[in-house]
């Protein structure tokens, strides 16, 4: 465990939350405004969407391959370079000429995003004890929950008093913050802890993790749950606001409400997990998800309010998931924590970004397309957990 020389733990733990918000923080703030952006550019809703799977696709290349090379050189310099390269790339995409453009600036963005999003976990293994850590991760991520709570509200109000443009320029103030915050941050991983080998050594070391069945089945499994969740992300605005015609206003509730209930029924399923334990923890997320996608093709069609119910299930599922993989997932190695934590972002938002295309394709309709998503990956989720128990395999702390 690495201790702070100018940095309290208070400050360390808003840095890390900080960190982790930024890829929400750059997805939900404009969410209320994709149909303006629509007609800005004069472009289609398919193309628009390209600026958030792709955002998303290129932060999963960035967690790749960022996650692993922070073991070789350090936490510190892999913050600063993605915390400047945010603040200036999300400026410039505000001044985009046009769509192309837009899209190339939130790939870098994505790419960025990643570089933050790998540290932050990383830095919660590297300085605090192991006995703590799950109630930092714990933390971290219902206060996470702050910002895409109220991002969707704040997008939704700047998009009213000022353009959709300041969406973007504001996340930029907050990593241009970070950025002096994290010139106090002092380097977490020792140089006798880190890879010796070469940068690609270092990346390509991440196929050995994954050589432990049990560690990838697990990764997968849960993942699989995150699918459903961001093609919600990606055509709600399409739904609420083209669909059902509410205000971009109303829509931020909308999704605040699913943040909320979802983190709610997190800390409920994570205080029934100590109880019976983590290996029976997982059907539960994988339940919920299951029954949302039932309910939302079943209901989702009977109106906007009764769409959005239909759906908490899996924002439920998607929300309480996140901590409960990655606590375990840093268990199942004593070093390697870039690795470790590179591979579960970088699975999640590939997964996350195949829902978001999914999502858009040309389904009868965006509910019903929802609904098939969040089935389908409930079920390939609980195909990978029976072969995860019936094969006996051990995951540590879960047995």
């Amino acid at each position: 465990m690495n201790t702070q020389k100018y940095l309290t733990k208070q400050v360390l733990i808003i840095l890390i939350v900080i960190l982790s918000i930024v890829a929400p923080f750059s997805t939900d703030m404009y969410l209320p405004g994709l149909p303006i952006i629509v007609e800005y550019f004069g472009t289609t809703d398919a193309i628009l969407n390209m600026t958030l799977y792709g955002f998303m696709m290129f932060m999963a290349v960035g967690i790749l391959i960022l996650g692993p090379i922070s073991d070789k050189y350090g936490r510190k310099p892999i913050l600063l370079v993605s915390l400047i390269a945010y603040t200036i790339i999300s400026t410039l995409c505000a001044f985009s000429p046009n769509i192309w453009v837009f899209i190339l600036l939130r790939i870098l963005q994505g790419i960025a995003a990643g570089g933050m999003l790998v540290i932050s976990t990383a830095l919660i293994k590297d300085c605090f004890e192991a006995s703590i850590r799950d109630r930092i991760l714990t933390l971290t991520v219902v206060m996470g929950v702050v910002g895409p709570l109220l991002s969707p509200i704040v997008g939704a109000y700047l998009i009213e008093a000022i353009s959709w443009q300041s969406t973007l320029i504001a996340p930029a103030f907050l990593t241009a913050a970070s950025v002096i915050v994290s010139l106090f941050f002092t380097e977490s991983l020792p140089e006798n802890e880190r890879f010796t080998g070469s940068v690609l050594g270092v990346i390509l070391h991440q196929i050995t993790l994954c050589r432990n069945k049990a560690f990838t089945l697990f990764l997968l499994s849960t993942s699989m749950l995150k699918l459903p969740f961001m093609a919600f992300l990606a055509v709600s605005s399409y739904i609420f606001i083209a669909g059902y015609g509410i205000s971009g206003s109303l829509y931020s509730i909308f999704l605040a409400i699913d943040i909320v209930v979802g983190t709610a029924g997190m800390l409920v399923i994570q205080q029934i997990g100590y109880r019976i334990g983590g290996r029976r923890t997982g059907p539960i997320f994988i339940a919920l998800g299951f029954l949302s996608g039932i309910l939302m093709l079943t209901f989702g069609h009977a109106g906007a309010y009764i769409c959005l119910l239909c759906f908490i299930p899996c924002g439920i599922s998607a929300i309480g998931v996140r901590p409960y993989t990655i606590s375990n997932l840093l268990k199942q190695y004593d070093g390697d924590t870039g690795s470790v934590s590179s591979l579960f972002n970088f699975t999640v938002m590939f997964i996350g970004c195949t829902g978001m295309i999914i999502g858009t394709l040309p389904w009868p309709d965006y509910i019903t397309g929802l609904g098939t998503c969040s089935v389908c990956a409930s079920i390939a989720s609980a195909i990978l957990w029976i072969i995860l128990v019936k094969s006996g395999m051990k995951l540590r702390g879960m047995d």
